[in-house]
């Protein structure tokens, strides 16, 4: 299975398909429909304001502050035709990375006593995106970047997610370290 991992050069998202998560994973139960999904988080306020601007930028990464999931549901894969990146990097995994990757997503939700997720508000595609309540907290040493590393990192990239401040480092690492072709484990 692959996962792609979508830049707009500033921020980091990955791409994975539905099947890529079992069908009681959270997102999978928010979206029963979804055929792709693609998955982003980062500090709660800059992300959900649609022009931030520098202060809230500075306020994000000082203190530690809330952080935000937003999940794009689709039929078709959303890094190709609805939010289209500046740059996209496939990355194969294992079957084990997989599910690690699945399980290490869910496990950044915050969920209810029901156990699904918390929705903030809708996300920038009207009708099959949400804002989710996620943890853990956005800081300047756990920024979206080191999010999206630290979930492929978990799933059996080479990577050193300390080091992702910014897209452009993730993006390169990712072709020169990630596997190409799926492994076999």
């Amino acid at each position: 299975m692959t996962a792609t991992v979508w830049s707009n050069g500033w921020h980091t998202n990955i791409a994975l398909p539905a099947d890529a998560m079992e069908a009681d994973h959270p997102l999978r139960l928010l979206f029963p429909e979804a055929e792709h999904f693609l998955i982003g988080w980062g500090e709660r306020d800059f992300y959900l304001d649609e022009d931030p601007g520098l202060w809230t930028g500075l306020d994000a990464i000082i203190p530690p502050s809330p952080s935000v999931m937003q999940v794009i549901a689709a039929d078709e894969p959303v890094e190709n035709r609805i939010w289209r990146g500046e740059e996209t990097v496939r990355v194969a995994l294992s079957r084990a990375g997989r599910a690690r990757l699945a399980r290490e997503i869910g496990e950044t939700l915050a969920l209810d006593e029901t156990g699904a997720p918390v929705i903030v508000q809708g996300g920038r595609v009207e009708g099959t995106s949400l804002f989710l309540e996620a943890r853990p907290d956005f800081h300047l040493f756990h920024m979206c970047n080191h999010w999206t590393a630290a979930r492929l990192a978990g799933a059996g990239v080479k990577l050193r997610p300390s080091l992702a401040f910014h897209a452009p480092w993730l993006t390169g690492a990712l072709r020169r370290n990630a596997p190409q072709s799926c492994p076999t484990s």
